[in-house]
């Protein structure tokens, strides 16, 4: 099954169900994780039985019961929705830091300057920006420009602090990661 792929919504009750049982996996199952969502819900509510969310009908009439053995498997695949969410954000960031560390290895094994010009220079270009629309006025009809022109380089600027010294924003979301789901 493909896990990146819309389905129809589930049927009203079993949203309500799913919203009072298992938060993420029925906000999961309205976009793009739903494919993933219904899957993990099958397996777990089915017993592995087979379901896709194109096809609601065992897994309605699975939680219409309502049994206990029912509901513990949907808090079952709800656990198990967050990890697989959790993983994915792990190796996403693992997979970006490999990339900083790829870079910052090539240009001290190749002795390139390069980064270190760019990035001196979107670190001016940031600074003598911000320095000309605080001291002198902006032209009439040129401060959405600036505006713009400022909001890029602040970009870039964070994007070069980043790359030299790592993200603190990365950090926080690695630390909460870790700590758990929130």
């Amino acid at each position: 099954m493909n896990h990146f792929t819309a389905a129809p919504a589930p049927p009203a009750p079993l949203r309500r169900l799913l919203g009072e049982v298992a938060p993420s996996l029925a906000a999961a199952l309205g976009g793009p994780l739903a494919g993933a969502a219904a899957d993990i819900l099958s397996k777990r509510v089915l017993g592995g039985q087979p379901s896709t969310a194109d096809d609601w009908g065992p897994i309605i009439e699975a939680t219409g019961r309502g049994d206990p053995e029912t509901v513990g498997a949907i808090k079952e695949a709800e656990i198990a929705f967050r990890h697989a969410v959790l993983d994915s954000r792990i190796d996403l960031a693992r997979i970006a830091a490999a990339d900083r560390a790829d870079a910052r290895a090539r240009e001290v094994k190749t002795k390139d300057p390069t980064p270190a010009i760019l990035g001196m220079g979107i670190i001016s270009g940031f600074f003598v920006t911000l320095i000309f629309m605080v001291a002198l006025p902006v032209p009439e009809g040129a401060g959405t420009m600036f505006s713009i022109m400022l909001g890029a380089l602040a970009t870039m600027t964070a994007a070069v602090v980043n790359y030299y010294f790592g993200s603190s924003a990365e950090s926080a979301v690695k630390t909460r990661l870790i700590g758990g789901l929130r």
